[in-house]
């Protein structure tokens, strides 16, 4: 009979892990992940907010495991396995020190590919990763895993009363779509998944967007932005490291970091100097505003440091994904997307643009005057960053074209697989600036997507 161990979750109560995951849990890769939170710096804001990646995979793990239950054709075991490993290349801070062009995936993807494991290979173990089969769909698809673990533990450790979500019905709701390796749901389970989108959403500005949570995880990326400068430790550090080998580096290292650390350990933070928010936007500035890169964003931030005589952050989020809104919903025999068929999913779309916004930071010694000094000019960022017109593949062919019926057809007309990833979020972007208009068009049981340009001063 196999060992069974049992570790009591405040969220999913009695987790049980076999020998195999066992094993895999106390790997260093997993064990990193104890010293490192979920959440990032949002305990500034939120004091009982410590909890950490390791738990969230634990967890990430059980509901991986209770989904593949109720499914046929499925590796319950290797899912479980790949729950268990979907984070471990997370920096320290979580999300928040995806800086410099450091991608969490790939080096998890990395780690994997040198551990090994007792009835898998490597391989086996990164093709469910890196989302191939049904097993990949439950740790990185449109209802997963990963996200239904994350928002109901959010919100439990940060105290909001957001991340009620019914996870057992949710979980009994979802199926195999035929003749693909995909989940959806079942009609029944709509109005859960709606719950799901409810709560993410009001976490979105009360946590994740918290100001205060922004400004410290804003001063805690560009102290470790500048002590990869200063080359103080690699960029490729970072994947060894927990929060508490940066902050000691960081304390230590004697240079601009340092002093970013110690108003860090003192919650000295930075202010808020100017906000400019999605409707005072212009679509062509936000385009121009996320398609910043992060060497672009310091030379603008060291050319307001200098005109201000204060150090400035810039503070660009990335749009918010929305993958749930995705999820496909069978209705008898006919598919539909849950934003076809569910006004609150599409209402909380835009609702999310709303609560989207720009930040500008100062140290808080001069916030005040600075204040005053923009107060009447209320475009001054755009003062600091260069104008020009957009030239964008997908929206120069809608633009010739008119109106494009499907994605498939309009990655065509660019030469792009409608499955290329870099295709779709080009796509997205421009939908969330407001230049590409998106509508559902009811097509024989199912539904099409059409795309048109939105007309503005180029």
């Amino acid at each position: 009979m196999s060992k069974l161990k049992i570790i009591r979750d405040p969220i999913h109560k009695d987790i049980k892990l076999n020998e195999e995951e066992i094993s895999i849990v106390d790997m260093p890769e997993i064990q990193r992940l104890r010293n490192i939170k979920q959440t990032g710096l949002t305990c500034l804001v939120y004091p009982s907010a410590n909890h950490t990646r390791f738990e969230h995979s634990i967890g990430t793990m059980h509901v991986a495991g209770e989904i593949a239950k109720n499914l046929e054709n499925i590796d319950r075991n290797l899912t479980k396995i790949v729950a268990l490993l979907h984070d471990i290349g997370h920096p320290p801070f979580s999300h928040t020190l995806e800086v410099a062009g450091y991608n969490h995936e790939e080096f998890t993807k990395e780690k994997i590919k040198k551990m090994s494991f007792e009835n898998y290979t490597s391989k086996e173990v990164l093709d469910v990763y890196s989302s191939k089969g049904l097993e990949g769909s439950l740790i990185h698809g449109d209802v997963d895993a990963d996200r239904m673990d994350y928002l109901i533990r959010d919100s439990h450790h940060t105290g909001v009363a957001y991340g009620s979500i019914d996870i057992p019905r949710l979980i009994r709701s979802i199926v195999v779509l035929e003749d693909t390796n995909k989940l959806g749901i079942i009609e029944k389970g709509r109005t859960t998944v709606e719950s799901l989108l409810t709560a993410r959403y009001q976490m979105y500005p009360t946590v994740y967007m918290h100001p205060a949570s922004r400004i410290s995880e804003t001063m805690i990326k560009n102290a470790t932005i500048d002590a990869i400068k200063d080359s103080i430790f690699k960029l490729s550090d970072l994947s060894v490291m927990d929060d508490i080998d940066l902050i000691c580096t960081l304390r230590r290292s004697e240079s601009s970091a340092t002093e970013m650390m110690k108003r860090l350990d003192n919650r000295d933070l930075f202010k808020s100097i100017s906000i400019q928010r999605y409707n005072e936007l212009s679509p062509k500035e936000r385009w121009n505003l996320i398609n910043l890169s992060e060497n672009e964003i310091g030379l603008i931030e060291n050319e307001m440091t200098e005109y201000f005589e204060s150090r400035i952050f810039l503070d660009i989020p990335k749009p918010p994904k929305m993958a749930e809104h995705r999820i496909t919903v069978m209705m008898g025999d006919r598919k539909h997307r849950l934003d076809e068929i569910s006004p609150l999913a599409e209402s909380l779309k835009e609702a999310y643009k709303k609560s989207w916004s720009i930040m500008v930071y100062s140290e808080p010694e001069s916030a005040k005057k600075l204040s005053e000094l923009i107060k009447d000019r209320e475009k001054f960022l755009f003062e600091f960053i260069t104008d020009g017109p957009i030239d964008n593949p997908i929206l120069n062919v809608l633009k010739e074209h008119g109106t494009v019926q499907g994605v498939t057809k309009l990655a065509g007309l660019i030469k792009k697989s409608p499955n290329d990833v870099e295709f779709h979020s080009e796509l997205q972007k421009l939908i969330f600036c407001g230049l590409v208009d998106k509508k559902v068009e009811p097509v024989r049981g199912t539904y099409r997507y059409d795309y048109t340009a939105v007309s503005i001063d180029n």
